[in-house]
C-alpha cells in the first residue's frame, strides 16, 4: 500500500524538555482562534476526474491582526533551535526549510517572517524564521469505517479515526494523497501530512527537528509518524 507521513509535535508535559514553548501571542493584541470568515472563504479546487470521498481545498491567507505571532520558548544552554516545530495551526520553519520545502512543493503555501522569543520577549533566533501555514486541505468524508492500526506508528485523534479509515480502504484516493507534497485535513489544522519524496529532500539536507516517533504517543520533541 502506498503510504505517507504524520508531523504532530510531541510535547512536553512536565516542562523538562531543551526546548519548551512557554507562550504564543499576536502583537496585535487580537485573541482566539481565527475568524470564522476565513474558514468559509475556503475555496474547493476541482479534480478532473473528481476523487473520490474527497475535496481538495485552498485556505485563505492570514487575515490581518493575525498573521504575526511570536513564540516564547525556554531554551536551554547550547541548544540549537531545531529547523521544524510545531505550533499548532501553523508550523515554524527555518530559513533552511522553507527553502527545500520551495523546492518540493510549488502551491501557494504562505511563510510570515517571525521571531524566535525568550520568555522575556527577547529575539533569539540568528538565522530568520517562518510561520508556515499549510494552505492545502483535504476534506474527506467520514464513512463509519473502523481504523486498522496495526499499519500506522501513533495514536490517532479523533479526527483521524474518522477520516484515515477512508484512505485505508480506498486505494485510488490513497494513491492520490499519497502524492501531495503537504496537506492538512479540513478539521484537523494542528497535523501535517507530508509524502515520502519531502521527508527524504528535507532529511537529505540535514534539517532538524524530523525525529522519527520512538512510542505510539511519541516522545519530547519528535515528530514524525508513518501512515499507510
Amino acid at each position: 500500500m502506498t503510504h505517507f507521513y504524520r508531523f504532530c509535535q510531541a510535547f512536553d508535559a512536565i516542562s523538562s524538555g531543551d526546548f519548551l514553548l512557554m507562550k504564543a501571542y499576536r502583537p496585535s493584541g487580537k485573541e482566539g482562534m481565527l475568524p470564522i470568515e476565513w474558514t468559509k472563504a475556503m475555496e474547493v479546487i476541482p479534480q478532473d476526474p473528481p476523487w473520490p470521498h474527497c475535496k481538495v481545498l485552498r485556505a485563505p491567507l492570514y487575515p490581518a491582526a493575525y498573521e504575526q505571532e511570536y513564540n516564547m520558548f525556554r531554551l536551554k544552554p547550547g541548544t540549537a533551535i531545531p529547523d521544524f516545530y510545531g505550533t499548532g495551526e501553523r508550523l515554524l520553519v527555518s530559513e533552511r526549510a522553507r527553502a527545500v520545502l520551495e523546492t518540493c512543493d510549488d502551491f501557494e503555501h504562505e511563510y510570515i517572517e517571525t521571531e524566535i522569543q525568550n520568555e522575556n520577549r527577547q529575539r533569539i533566533n540568528e538565522q530568520a524564521y517562518y510561520l508556515l501555514s499549510v494552505r492545502r486541505y483535504l476534506r474527506i468524508e467520514a464513512l463509519g469505517e473502523k481504523l486498522n492500526t496495526s499499519l500506522i506508528t501513533f495514536s490517532a485523534d479523533a479526527y483521524e479515526e474518522d477520516y484515515l479509515p477512508v484512505l485505508q480502504n480506498q486505494p485510488e484516493l490513497m494513491e492520490k494523497v499519497a502524492q501531495l507534497p503537504l496537506w492538512r485535513h479540513r478539521l484537523n489544522e494542528s497535523v501535517v501530512y507530508m509524502n515520502e519524496r519531502v521527508l527524504t529532500t528535507l532529511r537529505d539536507a540535514g534539517l532538524t527537528g524530523l525525529s522519527e516517533y520512538s512510542s505510539r504517543m511519541g516522545e519530547p520533541g519528535e515528530t514524525i509518524a508513518y501512515f499507510g
